[in-house]
């Protein structure tokens, strides 16, 4: 059997296997349209609405997983930016009301299964930060720099990793919240995640790490790929 070619392989899974094969044979048969194929896995993880689906409810849950990742990711990394910024840490604190309202709106009522599967998810996570908080607490500071250092990778690191769990659980639930409350809350949540990125771009304008604008840039565009075509529900 012949390997695809790697281009392809950078595609869904979901995606791979109903046009793969068609691909990887044009690819072979015109090797020099790589970057093209390469541009367009990358629009295609960009939007999960348009990877082949089952049903409307599979590709209600890809595009939650999506929309709860994204803003997940944009939250950590401000929060990493702007740590010391009262003025701009405040700005991101009242974005964490749209979030939460567009996840309850987005968040089906979950099976017992699925909410023990969370609180599974979520022990590590918790362990990791109660273990920070209380070695802070109780030992106070100031702290040598590798120990400084170690407690600050392990404070986001968990906060990463309870990010990737939930959007892991999102995905995964069966039971999908009814059309019209499903869009409004993909929508605050792309509402949510483009205020993140401005201000990810005042941070670093004020002296964030350059980075941090691109992050910034990406997530103004939230809204745009985030958006729910009304023929996928």
């Amino acid at each position: 059997m012949t390997a695809e070619p790697w281009p392809v392989r950078l595609y869904p899974r979901a995606f791979r296997e109903r046009w793969g094969a068609d691909l990887a044979a044009e690819l072979r048969a015109n090797p020099r349209r790589w970057p093209n194929v390469l541009m367009s896995a990358v629009g295609m993880w960009l939007h999960p609405a348009a990877w082949p689906a089952t049903s409307p409810a599979q590709r209600q849950a890809r595009i939650a997983a999506m929309a709860v990742m994204v803003t997940g990711i944009g939250w950590f990394v401000t929060n990493l930016a702007i740590e010391d910024t009262r003025t701009l840490s405040g700005v991101l604190n009242s974005c964490a009301f749209t979030v939460v309202a567009g996840l309850l709106f987005i968040g089906p009522r979950p099976a017992p299964s699925a909410g023990r599967r969370l609180m599974l998810r979520l022990t590590a996570p918790a362990a990791l930060g109660s273990t920070v908080v209380a070695v802070v607490h109780e030992v106070g500071g100031p702290f040598p720099a590798p120990i400084r250092l170690l407690l600050l990778l392990t404070w986001w690191g968990t906060w990463a990793l309870a990010v990737i769990q939930v959007g892991r659980t999102v995905a995964e639930l069966a039971v999908t919240p009814h059309p019209r409350a499903f869009r409004l809350g993909i929508r605050l949540l792309a509402t949510s995640a483009a205020a993140i990125g401005a201000t990810q771009l005042v941070a670093a304008a004020t002296g964030a790490a350059p980075v941090t604008a691109c992050f910034g840039l990406l997530l103004l565009a939230a809204p745009f790929f985030l958006r729910p075509p009304e023929r996928a529900i």
